[in-house]
């Protein structure tokens, strides 16, 4: 028996007189759920093999020596990072953990978290279709709290690094709690790496660059995306009242993760105003945006 035919048969053991909330779906199907999603992700077979037994430290009366003994340390460390710690304290005590634990997670335990929340994710919305807002008395917080908790979720699975998982639960998280909507134009641009590269670039190029930069959008019809974001930073740079609200919190979360700014210069208002004009066209998380400029940094792009 291979070790993901192992794992596959110990979840179901261990979780075999238990259901999902609300439903008589045996439990189950949930980290069975969670394992497909991971295996679909291409994520390491430890990371599979978490994903089947995340639940069973925190739900059942597994031990750690039992996920030690049959599947190796890793395995064991990886369901011991998705098992809440302390059950007596709040929900939000609990989720305030969660979400500042996730932000120096290593990769692996932030894939099994994602597609742990994702799968949940999931089970809501089709809960949901059938019976509309009663979906959320299943739950010990509605619909406020929960919007509150999956929305941070992509920030702080985000935190350290992107991963492509984190591309579709964020697309479920934004769809479902935030109604967002994003033209193709929109679409080529939010996720594209060298899209963010030009923009940051064109802030201090020489005309002939940037003439050149426009030319090479412009024949991927993203031009007008870029024509957009400069006007945003203009208006920032004009300072109305949201806006420079805006500029300040960019500034403390950017120097909080060790961005070094110029004070008081205008190359720092510029880059700044680019920020904040790109996180409110593209409705970028904070990370997002951090990540972007730090590897135009890197470039030497500005």
């Amino acid at each position: 028996m291979n070790r993901i035919d192992a794992a596959i048969e110990f979840a179901a053991y261990a979780h075999r007189n238990q259901f999902r909330k609300g439903s008589e779906i045996p439990y189950i199907s949930h980290p069975f759920g969670v394992a497909m999603i991971l295996l679909e992700a291409q994520c390491k077979e430890e990371v599979v093999m978490a994903g089947l037994l995340h639940d069973t430290l925190e739900d059942t009366d597994t031990t750690d020596e039992d996920i030690r003994s049959r599947f190796g340390e890793e395995v064991l460390r990886l369901v011991q990072g998705a098992s809440e710690p302390d059950k007596s304290l709040s929900w939000e005590a609990r989720k305030e953990h969660t979400l500042e634990f996730l932000k120096s997670a290593d990769l692996s335990t932030r894939q099994l978290s994602c597609a742990d929340k994702l799968h949940n994710l999931r089970s809501v919305r089709r809960d949901f279709a059938d019976l509309g807002d009663e979906v959320w008395n299943k739950f010990k917080r509605g619909y406020d709290k929960q919007k509150w908790y999956y929305v941070n979720l992509v920030e702080s699975l985000g935190h350290a690094s992107r991963f492509p998982l984190l591309d579709t639960f964020q697309d479920e998280v934004e769809s479902f709690f935030m109604g967002l909507e994003f033209s193709a134009e929109e679409k080529s641009c939010r996720r594209n790496p060298k899209f963010f590269d030009a923009m940051f670039e064109c802030l201090f190029a020489s005309p002939e660059r940037v003439a050149q930069i426009e030319g090479e959008l412009e024949k991927k019809g993203l031009l007008a995306c870029k024509r957009s974001v400069f006007e945003r930073i203009g208006r920032c740079r004009q300072g109305d009242g949201e806006c420079a609200e805006k500029k300040v919190e960019m500034f403390r979360y950017l120097t909080s993760r060790g961005i070094d700014f110029e004070p008081n210069s205008e190359g720092t208002d510029i880059i700044i105003s680019a920020c904040a004009a790109m996180q409110e066209a593209f409705r970028l998380y904070p990370h997002e945006v951090y990540h972007h400029l730090l590897r135009s940094l890197k470039k030497g792009l500005l």
